[in-house]
């Protein structure tokens, strides 16, 4: 849903500056810096707020039901009224949307269609069906497009990889070990629990300060995504080091290596933002008519080549809700293939098998990032020649 209205929210408040940058000059430069800029930013707040609620789950929700217990109440009655504090606040969550989005306008332009087609059920439908392979099309051709859906595979794998693989980690570490007693087990498992949260609070608090720093990097600098190269290197280095690391105690270098994970995480939560909204927005030109490659020469007056004549811009926001369809679906197969194969590795390889895993996925999308900076510069040198 984000992906699908923040380009434009963006084009929106972006709007007047853009007409009065239109009329000043006909270079489109500055206007694309600028709205490129305009996306990183609003990403970067939404992965700020991220952050924000990663750590409200762990500092609030997650030692919620213990605190209850103390206050007197059963542990299934604690557990459950957690559960209710948490529906509470997404119903908060919803209101204040609500409140927020409401009257505001997320669809595209229809100046070329009839109230016939609009209102058309079976050509919506039609129109449905034939953007998909075109959105797929451009996944594969542009590359902005392309490494934002592979940033939100990679996104939501970390994800998964520090909410879930973590912990099992330490508790394979701390207490899958011989014990005398019962009371032996539960202080070994304690301390695992204790760790666990510790690890996932550092990476979460470091993604939750990186995420304004991602919104405000510089963009783009000679073709190369910058902030994705960095926030891949990132997990690639952090998951070896991790999987290599002694987990029994949570030693300094230990939090270090988790600050990378959540650096990771939110540089690419961030970035596949900017990138799949930028491209939606991105003022692309038409393709030509066919009559315009016929031959039939313009006997026109000259003068009218002179003339001021406002050339006819699109963007891809009509296929903006395919587009975000098509960046979640990206990341909910990334949650599937993680827990699934990550799962399976972790009990047949090892518990390090999930890290190495994930070290894979982000080296992945660090040679697409440096394979599709290599291929924009190389375009531009063959255009400029």
């Amino acid at each position: 849903m984000v992906t699908a209205i923040l380009p434009s929210m963006v084009s929106k408040s972006s709007s007047t500056a853009a007409q009065s940058r239109d009329t000043a000059s006909n270079s489109q430069g500055p206007m694309r810096k600028s709205h490129d800029a305009d996306h990183a930013h609003l990403a970067g707040f939404v992965g700020l707020f991220t952050g924000v609620g990663a750590l409200l789950a762990l500092g609030v929700y997650l030692p919620l039901p213990s605190r209850l217990q103390k206050m007197g109440l059963t542990p299934e009655k604690a557990l459950a009224d957690t559960y209710y504090v948490v529906g509470a606040t997404a119903i908060a969550v919803a209101f204040a949307c609500y409140l927020g989005l409401h009257g505001q306008s997320f669809t595209p332009s229809t100046r070329s269609q009839t109230p016939a087609r609009a209102n058309s059920f079976a050509r919506r439908a039609s129109n449905i069906f034939s953007s998909l392979p075109t959105v797929l099309k451009l996944g594969f051709t542009k590359p902005s497009l392309g490494l934002g859906f592979l940033a939100s595979f990679v996104a939501r794998s970390s994800s998964v990889g520090i909410s879930l693989f973590i912990p099992l980690f330490i508790n394979a570490n701390v207490c899958d070990h011989p014990a005398h007693d019962v009371e032996d087990v539960k202080a070994h498992c304690r301390k695992a629990y204790v760790i666990a949260s510790q690890l996932s609070g550092v990476s979460q608090l470091f993604a939750l300060g990186f995420a304004p720093i991602f919104g405000y990097f510089p963009f783009r600098n000679n073709h190369f995504n910058v902030p994705l190269t960095v926030a891949s290197l990132a997990g690639a280095v952090g998951y070896v080091l991790f999987a290599r690391l002694n987990t029994s105690e949570a030693s300094p270098a230990l939090f270090v290596v988790v600050a990378l994970l959540g650096i990771s995480q939110i540089g690419a939560i961030v970035i596949s933002l900017s990138l799949v909204s930028t491209f939606v927005m991105e003022k692309v030109l038409p393709q030509h008519s066919p009559s315009d490659d016929s031959g039939i020469v313009d006997n026109s007056d000259e003068t009218t080549h002179l003339v001021n004549k406002p050339s006819p811009i699109e963007t891809h926001e009509h296929l903006k809700g395919t587009i975000a369809g098509i960046y979640s679906f990206a990341g909910s197969l990334a949650i599937l293939v993680l827990t699934k194969l990550g799962g399976v590795l972790f009990d047949n390889l090892g518990p390090q098998a999930p890290f190495y895993l994930l070290a894979i996925f982000n080296l992945g999308l660090l040679a697409a990032v440096i394979g599709c900076g290599i291929l924009e510069t190389y375009r531009n040198y063959l255009s400029s020649n």
